[in-house]
């Protein structure tokens, strides 16, 4: 059981989570509409633009992830949130599409700096036990920052303009590297000694991690190819942002109910609403039936990110378990965009969508193999 002073500390490290989750929600749609809108990306270069971030975040996650174990979480943490702020302000004064993109690789090393060290501090706090209660908690908090982000972003453009989302997203981000600098985290976390039960403890979990590649891949093509999708088919910009933030709002209220209720069957389960959702994407192409695909796809993310958390979490050394984690999105995110990307560029942007359905029922028997097991 935490002491009041260690719950403090959590609570404030959760509140930071949510504050710069919220700047991190506010940049997913403002990204690709900003490359759509001012630089004139077709949909293969958008996917090329998304799948670029991944490179390096699958190798920064996997290092990044070993270094927070030798070094703890905290200088990590602050500093990818201090490159993250630069790479927002480069953003809104680039006007070549090059730039742009050496801006998404440094985007994604500040992300794989970021999310390993945050999971691992997570897993820090839960070795008395409680480890989905606070994968759980950790997960509202990140997500509820990504669910109130794009409205934001619609609020915002649909009173100012884009550049203002992203001035608003940068303070967000000096707000939350202000609060992690008040956190107390222990410099060495976790044990960074070889231990031979890691290969197999990370040989239990490969379905795990191809779990995680699919969600990667899922995910970063909704976030990243469905604003400009949207509003392809007649939907405006900013409510774009509100149907993304709607399918952010459902992975949180999943997270809500994960440990409680879900737990045991949120693999399949959540591989089965990721099919759905993705089918209706691609049938039903108006603002209700966007609408009704977020809410699925949301709760999909929701219930298969909690689920893979917390059981690779359960690996001996924290830092290298979420690092292997961030890159198996991260390898998901590369391949996601840049395929789901040039199927848009071939054969129109609402195939995009049908082949995402298909990837989701080819891996429906490793998620439902997963769920029997655990």
């Amino acid at each position: 059981m935490p002491s009041p002073v260690g719950s403090t500390q959590l609570l404030r490290f959760y509140i930071a989570v949510a504050v710069f989750s919220t700047a991190f929600g506010i940049m997913s749609p403002a990204v690709p509409l900003y490359a759509r809108l001012s630089l004139y990306a077709n949909d293969w270069e958008l996917g090329i633009l998304g799948a670029v971030m991944a490179v390096p975040y699958v190798i920064g996650s996997i290092f990044f992830g070993r270094v927070s174990d030798r070094v703890g979480r905290k200088p990590l943490l602050a500093g990818g949130l201090i490159l993250y702020f630069f790479v927002v302000y480069a953003y809104m004064s680039t006007a070549d599409i090059l730039v742009f993109g050496m801006l998404r690789c440094l985007e994604g090393i500040a992300f794989s700096s970021i999310w390993p060290s945050a999971e691992a501090f997570v897993a820090d706090r839960s070795r008395a036990g409680g480890l989905d209660r606070q994968v759980g908690y950790y997960s509202v908090a990140w997500s509820a920052g990504y669910t109130a982000g794009p409205f934001l972003m619609g609020a915002v453009i649909s009173v100012w303009n884009l550049l203002s989302a992203f001035l608003l997203a940068s303070v967000l981000i000096l707000l939350g590297l202000a609060t992690i600098l008040t956190i107390r985290m222990p410099q060495n976390a976790s044990s960074p000694e070889y231990d031979p039960q890691e290969n197999r403890d990370l040989r239990s979990i490969s379905g795990v991690v191809y779990i995680m590649v699919i969600w990667g891949f899922a995910m970063l093509t909704f976030y990243f190819l469905f604003p400009p999708y949207a509003v392809s088919a007649g939907v405006t910009a900013s409510m774009a942002g509100y149907i993304v933030g709607s399918a952010s709002g459902m992975r949180t209220a999943s997270f809500l109910l994960y440990e409680r209720f879900l737990k045991r069957n949120s693999a399949a389960l959540g591989m089965g609403l990721l099919l759905l959702s993705t089918l209706l994407g691609w049938a039903f192409p108006s603002l209700f039936g966007f609408l009704a695909m977020a809410i699925l796809f949301g709760s999909a993310l929701g219930l298969l990110y909690a689920y893979a958390l917390a059981r690779m979490l359960e690996l001996p050394s924290k830092g290298a378990g979420a690092g292997i984690f961030e890159a198996a999105i991260g390898f998901g995110q590369f391949f996601g965009p840049v395929t789901m990307g040039y199927i848009g560029f071939l054969l129109g942007s609402g195939a995009t969508f049908l082949a995402l359905s298909v990837v989701a029922a080819v891996s429906l028997p490793v998620a439902l193999r997963i769920s029997l097991k655990h």
